[in-house]
């Protein structure tokens, strides 16, 4: 009788985060501090992701009205047309963000609120994939659910370490930061549209 002994043959697999296939070579190509790595070691698999970290683009009008549809049938609030869509996108409880929070941290978010509030043209929006772990942020936020996980397959596919956010103009065009991020950016890059777009 003939056996083969398979234990510890694990494969191992390299994507850039749209979940494409790249080779090792292009994984481990030196690049700038706008990537990071994310390993997922799964039973029979090892997954290493290449990030980019800021990520453009543009949906389509479909897409962009499906968004606008869903976020305001969750949250409640109409989305003027011409609005640009701010979206704190919490993906759940990790290393990163698992901690109680500080006092610090709420007078952060809750100066980004009165800042947001004044700019002209925005929509804000947090939403989250699992609740647990948003309190830590303060009590003005108004955070929603992630419908139909409509946010995550869109611009989220990966959990990235802390939360990430999306802004998406009127046209569709999106600009993505994906993991850690300091809140005060979104205020610059709303400000600057032309070049954040």
């Amino acid at each position: 009788m003939l056996t083969h002994n398979f234990f510890g043959q694990t494969k191992e697999i390299y994507l850039n985060d749209d979940l494409k296939s790249i080779t090792k070579a292009e994984f481990y190509k030196t690049t700038n501090n706008l990537t990071y790595d994310l390993k997922f070691d799964l039973d029979t698999l090892i997954v290493n992701v290449k990030v980019l970290v800021i990520k453009k683009g543009k949906i389509s009008n479909q897409k962009l009205d499906t968004i606008k549809t869903n976020l305001s049938k969750v949250s409640g609030k109409e989305i003027n047309e011409n609005n640009t869509i701010v979206i704190n996108y919490f993906p759940g409880l990790d290393k990163c963000n698992s901690g109680s929070g500080s006092s610090l941290l709420r007078k952060k978010y809750s100066r980004y609120l009165r800042k947001i509030k004044n700019i002209e043209n925005v929509s804000q929006f947090f939403v989250y994939k699992t609740i647990q772990g948003t309190k830590k942020y303060g009590r003005k936020l108004e955070w929603i659910p992630d419908s139909e996980n409509l946010i995550e397959k869109t611009f989220f596919p990966i959990h990235y370490n802390c939360g990430s956010f999306a802004l998406i103009d009127k046209n569709g065009n999106f600009y993505l930061t994906k993991g850690e991020y300091d809140i005060e950016t979104i205020i610059d890059l709303i400000k600057n549209k032309e070049k954040t777009f």
